[in-house]
């Protein structure tokens, strides 16, 4: 079953000590992108966080973000950053000097930064705290996956949809092939023909021009090899693996074919046959991006 990479999953449970909140959002990404946010408390459990997604996701770009708060705030301190305190206020009071700024730099304009103040829980196990997490971040995680999956299902059907209609395609072009080569060959022999008047024509040398021009214009081996292209396709969209980069290489290859067949033929029904084969190779790539 393939999966989307987009998916959404949040979950929240009182434990202990702690109210504990995780919240994954996942996009689409060639490869995979991890962004977790911890806060500053709990910093210590973003690799753990990192490696937790990273066994249940192989591709997609996710946003994890933790909120953990202790029940009563009991373990929370604030203390001063005398430092940047500091230094804001000197850089204020530059600034009002050197652009002859009015207003007051009161205790309520450096509380409004949130860097003025410290957090610290001096008693906190980070251990026991993981411990508290880490269940729910599964759960969350759980809840993106099924999501990626439900919508990996919309997109499999969507995708054999189309290839369902290149394999129509692929079957109207194998069974024109014989047809168009033998038109072709028609016309030559005419054209020939027509050009000499009275003139004798050598059968032979005839017979090997026409010979040649069906090579040149000879379609089968790219029609077998579309075949095997789009029986591989649907193949991949049965497994239960990441296959999206698989499927992009598929696409590329499908639509190789497509533009060697259009381009080895001049007949006008190839070449719309080839046309409509491209549109849907075109949806079928935009579709690809979305996969896992």
């Amino acid at each position: 079953m393939v999966k989307s990479m987009t998916g959404y999953g949040r979950e929240r449970e009182r434990s202990g000590e702690w109210d504990i909140q995780v919240e994954v959002r996942s996009v689409n990404s060639r490869y995979l992108d991890l962004s977790v946010r911890t806060g500053r408390l709990y910093g210590a459990l973003e690799e753990k966080l990192k490696s937790l997604a990273s066994a249940c996701f192989s591709r997609g770009k996710l946003e994890v973000n933790l909120t953990v708060e202790p029940v009563g705030g009991g373990n929370v301190e604030l203390s001063l950053n005398r430092t940047f305190v500091e230094s804001y206020v000197r850089l204020l009071r530059q600034m009002q000097q050197e652009f002859s700024l009015g207003g007051e730099v009161t205790v309520q304009t450096v509380a409004a930064k949130p860097d003025s103040f410290s957090q610290t829980t001096p008693d906190e196990d980070m251990n026991a705290v993981w411990a508290a997490v880490e269940p729910v971040a599964k759960r969350a995680f759980a809840l993106c996956t099924e999501m990626r999956q439900t919508e990996g299902c919309r997109l499999a059907e969507d995708l054999l949809s189309h290839i369902e209609t290149l394999e129509a395609i692929r079957s109207e072009v194998e069974t024109l092939l014989p047809q168009v080569v033998a038109e072709a060959n028609e016309r030559m022999r005419n054209r020939v023909q027509e050009l000499l008047g009275q003139v004798q024509v050598d059968e032979s040398r005839l017979l090997t021009e026409c010979a040649v021009f069906a090579d040149k214009a000879d379609v089968s081996e790219e029609v077998a090899r579309l075949d095997s292209h789009l029986r591989q396709f649907r193949e991949l969209l049965r497994e239960d693996a990441p296959v999206g980069r698989r499927l992009d290489f598929l696409t590329q290859e499908i639509n190789r074919e497509c533009n060697t067949i259009g381009s080895k033929s001049a007949d006008l029904r190839f070449t719309k046959l080839v046309l409509a084969a491209k549109n849907e190779v075109e949806k079928i790539r935009e579709q690809v991006q979305n996969i896992e």
